[in-house]
């Protein structure tokens, strides 16, 4: 295949909602080759941008609608255990994790546009997360008011709490 026509053939085979990003786990243990090699055999999809309150039965509802889930594993506050909006999808087969990547990315999922990645597999520990604070990094720099993430981020929230504390 020469020219336009091959160009347009290879667009065609090309599936952007699936192919791999540019991020990766600095937790990963192994080489680069053996992380690109288990993302593209995974059948795990990482869920970013879920409320606080979003339960494992609505991800299970919306999820499974792309094929059968195999479990779904929330992420928690390290020190609350409680959920801190992310979660990752496991599915039997990859064919069932790309449609969700391909289908389910960009989607809303109580009143939040959620998104998904692929993952290399999830292992104990990975549950927790990795913030300061025991949640997310990047709720603990968020200087906007998000209900669904729990209010403002938590360098604000403190803030205000000392704030506070020098008024009394």
């Amino acid at each position: 295949m020469t020219g336009l026509l091959g160009t347009t053939l290879r667009g065609l085979n090309s599936d952007s909602q699936c192919d791999l990003s540019e991020y990766w786990d600095q937790h990963y243990k192994g080489i680069r080759e053996q992380r690109l090699k288990a993302l593209k055999n995974s059948t795990t999809v990482y869920v970013g941008n879920l409320s606080f309150y979003t339960t494992e039965e609505q991800i299970h509802e919306l999820f499974s609608k792309c094929g059968d889930v195999k479990r779904i594993v929330m992420g928690l506050d390290r020190v609350k255990m409680t959920p801190c909006g992310f979660c990752f999808v496991e599915y039997y087969t990859r064919t069932e994790a790309e449609h969700s990547m391909r289908f389910i990315n960009g989607t809303r999922l109580d009143d939040r546009v959620i998104r998904t990645d692929w993952d290399t597999g999830f292992k104990e520990g990975r549950q927790y997360g990795r913030g300061k604070t025991g949640g997310q990094i990047r709720d603990e720099y968020r200087t906007d008011y998000d209900v669904g993430r729990g209010g403002f981020g938590k360098i604000i929230q403190m803030q205000k709490l000392n704030q506070q504390t020098m008024i009394y």
